[in-house]
Protein backbone atom coordinates (compact mmCIF):
# COMPACT_ATOMS: atom_id res chain seq x y z
CA UNK A 1 0.00 0.00 0.00
CA UNK A 2 1.31 3.30 -1.04
CA UNK A 3 1.88 5.80 2.09
CA UNK A 4 2.79 9.30 1.18
CA UNK A 5 4.54 11.51 3.49
CA UNK A 6 1.79 13.20 4.67
CA UNK A 7 0.61 9.36 5.75
CA UNK A 8 3.63 8.65 7.26
CA UNK A 9 3.80 12.16 9.31
CA UNK A 10 -0.12 11.69 10.67
CA UNK A 11 0.95 7.60 11.38
CA UNK A 12 3.90 9.25 13.30
CA UNK A 13 1.82 11.71 15.38
CA UNK A 14 -1.05 9.05 15.87
CA UNK A 15 1.67 7.22 17.47
CA UNK A 16 2.52 10.26 20.05
CA UNK A 17 -0.68 10.46 20.96
CA UNK A 18 -1.21 6.93 22.34
CA UNK A 19 2.59 7.23 23.73
CA UNK A 20 1.32 10.26 25.61
CA UNK A 21 -1.89 7.94 26.87
CA UNK A 22 0.48 5.03 27.57
CA UNK A 23 2.68 7.17 29.73
CA UNK A 24 -0.53 8.83 31.15
CA UNK A 25 -1.77 5.30 32.73
CA UNK A 26 1.66 4.98 34.46
CA UNK A 27 2.94 2.68 31.71
CA UNK A 28 6.32 2.30 29.58
CA UNK A 29 6.08 1.77 25.92
CA UNK A 30 7.83 -1.54 26.55
CA UNK A 31 5.79 -3.02 29.36
CA UNK A 32 2.56 -1.87 27.41
CA UNK A 33 3.59 -3.76 24.79
CA UNK A 34 4.67 -7.19 27.07
CA UNK A 35 1.03 -6.35 28.83
CA UNK A 36 -0.36 -6.05 25.49
CA UNK A 37 0.75 -9.53 24.25
CA UNK A 38 0.42 -11.37 27.80
CA UNK A 39 -3.83 -10.21 27.32
CA UNK A 40 -3.81 -11.57 23.75
CA UNK A 41 -2.39 -14.49 24.63
CA UNK A 42 -4.29 -15.38 27.38
CA UNK A 43 -1.80 -17.61 28.81
CA UNK A 44 1.44 -17.39 30.49
CA UNK A 45 4.22 -16.94 28.14
CA UNK A 46 7.91 -18.10 28.43
CA UNK A 47 10.44 -14.61 27.98
CA UNK A 48 12.25 -15.91 25.41
CA UNK A 49 8.74 -16.26 23.32
CA UNK A 50 7.97 -12.81 24.53
CA UNK A 51 11.28 -11.87 23.07
CA UNK A 52 10.63 -13.30 20.15
CA UNK A 53 7.59 -11.78 19.52
CA UNK A 54 8.65 -8.25 20.65
CA UNK A 55 11.54 -7.84 18.93
CA UNK A 56 13.65 -7.74 22.29
CA UNK A 57 16.41 -8.92 24.04
CA UNK A 58 15.12 -11.60 26.79
CA UNK A 59 17.15 -9.27 29.32
CA UNK A 60 14.79 -6.25 28.68
CA UNK A 61 11.36 -8.45 28.36
CA UNK A 62 12.79 -10.19 32.13
CA UNK A 63 13.90 -6.77 33.48
CA UNK A 64 10.16 -5.48 32.83
CA UNK A 65 8.58 -8.40 33.73
CA UNK A 66 10.16 -7.87 37.17
CA UNK A 67 8.99 -4.26 37.50
CA UNK A 68 5.11 -5.23 36.12
CA UNK A 69 5.47 -8.19 38.75
CA UNK A 70 6.38 -5.36 41.02
CA UNK A 71 3.52 -3.12 40.50
CA UNK A 72 1.25 -6.58 40.78
CA UNK A 73 0.39 -6.22 36.70
CA UNK A 74 1.97 -9.90 36.63
CA UNK A 75 2.99 -13.21 38.16
CA UNK A 76 6.02 -14.68 36.90
CA UNK A 77 6.66 -18.30 37.70
CA UNK A 78 7.98 -21.83 36.25
CA UNK A 79 5.75 -21.65 32.79
CA UNK A 80 6.67 -17.83 32.39
CA UNK A 81 4.96 -14.21 32.78
CA UNK A 82 1.21 -13.90 33.58
CA UNK A 83 -0.91 -11.37 33.65
CA UNK A 84 -3.52 -10.69 36.20
CA UNK A 85 -6.99 -10.37 35.23
CA UNK A 86 -7.05 -6.52 36.49
CA UNK A 87 -4.47 -5.76 34.41
CA UNK A 88 -5.45 -7.40 31.41
CA UNK A 89 -8.68 -5.08 32.18
CA UNK A 90 -6.18 -1.54 32.53
CA UNK A 91 -4.57 -2.36 28.78
CA UNK A 92 -8.52 -2.75 27.52
CA UNK A 93 -9.38 0.86 28.69
CA UNK A 94 -5.60 2.36 27.89
CA UNK A 95 -6.40 0.93 24.32
CA UNK A 96 -10.12 2.39 24.37
CA UNK A 97 -8.89 5.71 25.69
CA UNK A 98 -5.84 5.68 23.08
CA UNK A 99 -8.47 4.52 20.41
CA UNK A 100 -10.56 7.64 21.12
CA UNK A 101 -7.54 10.11 21.45
CA UNK A 102 -6.25 9.30 18.38
CA UNK A 103 -9.90 10.13 16.85
CA UNK A 104 -9.80 13.64 18.96
CA UNK A 105 -6.17 14.07 17.31
CA UNK A 106 -7.35 13.25 13.85
CA UNK A 107 -10.64 15.01 13.66
CA UNK A 108 -8.48 18.76 14.82
CA UNK A 109 -6.76 18.59 11.53
CA UNK A 110 -7.10 19.55 8.27
CA UNK A 111 -9.52 16.86 6.62
CA UNK A 112 -7.58 15.68 3.72
CA UNK A 113 -8.85 12.39 2.27
CA UNK A 114 -6.55 9.95 4.17
CA UNK A 115 -8.03 12.05 7.47
CA UNK A 116 -11.58 11.46 6.21
CA UNK A 117 -10.69 7.47 5.62
CA UNK A 118 -8.81 7.21 8.75
CA UNK A 119 -11.85 9.10 10.46
CA UNK A 120 -14.26 6.56 8.72
CA UNK A 121 -11.96 3.60 9.95
CA UNK A 122 -11.82 4.64 13.32
CA UNK A 123 -15.42 5.15 13.78
CA UNK A 124 -16.62 2.01 12.17
CA UNK A 125 -13.94 0.28 14.57
CA UNK A 126 -12.01 -0.86 11.68
CA UNK A 127 -8.69 1.52 12.99
CA UNK A 128 -7.09 0.40 15.98
CA UNK A 129 -4.51 0.30 18.29
CA UNK A 130 -3.14 -2.96 16.42
CA UNK A 131 -3.94 -1.18 13.25
CA UNK A 132 -1.46 1.76 13.72
CA UNK A 133 1.38 -0.49 15.14
CA UNK A 134 1.37 -2.83 11.85
CA UNK A 135 1.53 0.39 10.11
CA UNK A 136 4.59 2.00 11.68
CA UNK A 137 6.56 -1.34 12.05
CA UNK A 138 5.73 -1.52 8.05
CA UNK A 139 7.27 1.73 7.88
CA UNK A 140 6.74 4.46 4.25
CA UNK A 141 6.19 2.49 0.82
CA UNK A 142 7.48 4.70 -2.05
CA UNK A 143 5.96 2.93 -4.65
CA UNK A 144 2.68 3.76 -5.26
CA UNK A 145 0.32 1.52 -7.13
Amino acid sequence: MYRSPDDIALLTELAGVLDRTIDDAGLSSGTYLVLRQLARAGKPMGVSAMAMLLSAEPEEIAEMSRRLAASNYVTVRGQGIEIVPAAARHIEEIDAQAVEAMRTHVLDRAHSPTVYGLVAAMQGGRFTVDDLLDFINEGPDTDEE
